[in-house]
């Protein structure tokens, strides 16, 4: 609910008021005095304008309406570009349309909190979460250095500063620094969308750090070890369930994590993703209809993502996935490589990649597994792709097979 208000202000000695005008929205508010004072005789509270006894008083009737004019159009901007009536918005226009305080100074950390609560309804969880950890980073970093965050201080001098104090203070390598570089970004283009700051030349030049990653998948024999693994746990049987369905369907986590009964249509899994809010028809193969049949028909409720993990790297060692894997990453321009048993490597996502790598290898066609996986991007499919050393193998070995030579 918005709401514009004019009233008389305190009289002065001579027994005249200012007119002063508060705009409310979201329970935020902003008074603005008109500078021209009236007689309270001549004011009507009901109508919030001057009794109109001359032209002088038409004229400031007249420039009530004007202001009024102007809020009313800030929030009808606001609805078409912001899908709401944004307070710090109306603000910012109404002064724009005023000619004067065009600046009007905004706090980066209250504008960054603005930012995350406006993301919970138009993002994913995972996304706002993302967001939540660049913030408090940034608060932490100004701490650790000193540095005091306003809008004008994002510079070539801060992204220096702070992307030391990621790699040095915080000990993170360049894909995970180079997300938080990116949030920063988007916040950034999201302050100037809404007239908080000055575009600064400086940030276009932020480089978001972005380096393939070696991404993990099981192999076909790994992936059935696992499905034929006793275990006494009913904690991994439910872990495993999920995690050997979403092997054969290529579902990520969080469509797994909601996936009801509803969904299952026969031969097929009708189901909205949670991440890109796209409808898909997945086929279902012999494998992933048997899992639903061992547990009447749905999937056992899964675990938070976090123990989800943990219980795989488990069953992972259980199912004797202990083949030694070299990882190498850069935190800025230093090495850092990782040689661990690859079941220490296995997480919830493991499956989509699983899916994807064995049904290329398989001789599926790239678009048809893109269909079932909702990927639209061929370049972040091709990704895949790249792990098929299998079917390069094989396929080289048939184009240049021995010629037999006939005497």
């Amino acid at each position: 609910m918005a709401t514009t208000n004019f009233y008389l202000d305190k009289a002065d000695k001579q027994g005249k008021s200012f007119i002063i005008m508060t705009y409310l929205a979201g329970g935020q508010k902003f008074r603005h005095s008109v500078k021209i004072k009236v007689l309270p005789n001549k004011w009507i509270s009901r109508k919030q304008r001057l009794k109109e006894n001359s032209t002088e008083d038409q004229y400031i009737n007249s420039h009530i309406d004007k202001l009024e004019t102007i809020i009313k159009d800030a929030q009808t901007h606001s609805l078409l570009f912001n899908q709401e009536i944004d307070f710090s918005f109306v603000k910012q226009r109404f002064y724009e349309a005023l000619g004067g305080k065009k600046d009007v100074k905004r706090n980066f950390i209250e504008s960054f909190e603005e930012y995350i609560q406006l993301s919970r309804t138009t993002k994913g969880v995972k996304t706002t979460d993302r967001y939540i950890t660049c913030f408090n980073h940034l608060k932490e970093f100004r701490k650790v250095k000193r540095y005091e965050l306003t809008f004008e201080r994002i510079n070539q001098h801060f992204y220096e500063s702070f992307t030391d104090f990621l790699f040095n203070h915080k000990r993170q390598l360049n894909n995970t620094a180079g997300n938080y570089i990116k949030t920063l970004k988007v916040f950034m283009n999201f302050a100037y969308d809404r007239g908080y700051c000055q575009p600064h030349k400086d940030v276009k030049k932020f480089e978001v750090f972005k380096e393939d990653g070696e991404l993990i998948y099981l192999s076909e024999a790994e992936l059935f070890a696992i499905i034929y693994l006793e275990l006494k746990s009913e904690k991994l049987n439910v872990v495993r369930d999920n995690f050997c369905f979403a092997c054969f369907t290529g579902l990520r986590y969080s469509d797994i994590s909601k996936l009801q009964v509803e969904n299952i249509k026969d031969d097929y899994i009708e189901i909205k993703t949670e991440k890109t809010r796209d409808f898909l028809r997945i086929p279902l193969n012999q494998h992933a209809k048997a899992i639903l049949l061992k547990n009447g028909g749905r999937l056992p409720k899964l675990f938070s993502n976090q123990k989800t993990n943990e219980y795989l790297k488990e069953i992972g060692e259980l199912a004797g996935i202990t083949e030694s894997i070299l990882i190498t990453k850069y935190r800025g321009v230093e090495k850092v490589e990782f040689l661990e048993p690859k079941y220490k490597f296995i997480s919830s996502h493991t499956a989509r990649r699983t899916f994807v790598t064995l049904s290329l290898e398989k001789g599926m066609r790239p678009e048809t597994v893109m269909s079932i996986t909702g990927h639209k991007d061929y370049k972040t499919f091709k990704k895949y792709i790249k792990l098929t050393d299998k079917v390069k193998l094989a396929e080289i070995n048939t184009i240049w097979a021995p010629k037999l030579h006939v005497a």
